[in-house]
């Protein structure tokens, strides 16, 4: 059984989750556009949150510690369009950030309470949340939580721009 800390993020991660996926109702025909020139398109930052291939956050996970914490260069406002992502439909981004969310949740409630505690160091995050140490658990928020819900607002004035019904 996932602890209490596990079983609310995974309530936090399927809240912004389901937030996202109402702003992605119907937005197949507008994939390619932005709400105006300079933004970013609607495919653009599905794979900006999709992470970059090959990486798996569930191993990045792992290596957070104790002691020598590992350093986790994040740079931010990065979209990689390579390969076969520029491809995608909506509904493989759909599955695909969706595998990566349970993926990432399933390997913390594998963890214990003493395992959630483990930090890494992420420099980018001092500005953020005032200090680079970061437990696993704040990670796994700031990856999911402040991201989805501030692109699901990005994604909410494409579908204004494009004349599409709010999304409830």
């Amino acid at each position: 059984m996932p602890s209490a800390t596990v079983a609310e993020l995974r309530k936090e991660t399927e809240a912004a989750w389901d937030h996202l996926n109402q702003q992605l109702q119907n937005m197949e025909p507008c994939i390619d556009r932005a709400d105006e020139p300079g933004q970013w398109t609607t495919c653009q930052v599905l794979c900006h949150l999709l992470f970059e291939p090959h990486w798996s956050p569930v191993a990045m996970l792992k290596t957070f510690a104790t002691m020598n914490l590992p350093v986790i260069e994040i740079t931010p406002r990065q979209s990689d369009l390579s390969g076969w992502r520029e491809y995608m439909s909506l509904g493989q981004f759909r599955g695909a950030l969706d595998t990566q969310r349970v993926e990432v949740c399933s390997s913390l409630e594998t963890l214990s309470d003493a395992d959630l505690g483990r930090k890494a160091r992420i420099p980018v995050f001092k500005q953020i949340m005032g200090s680079e140490e970061v437990p696993i658990v704040a990670y796994v928020g700031a990856l999911y939580e402040h991201p989805w819900t501030e692109y699901a607002a990005q994604l909410a004035k494409i579908r204004t721009a494009m004349e599409l019904p709010e999304a409830t």
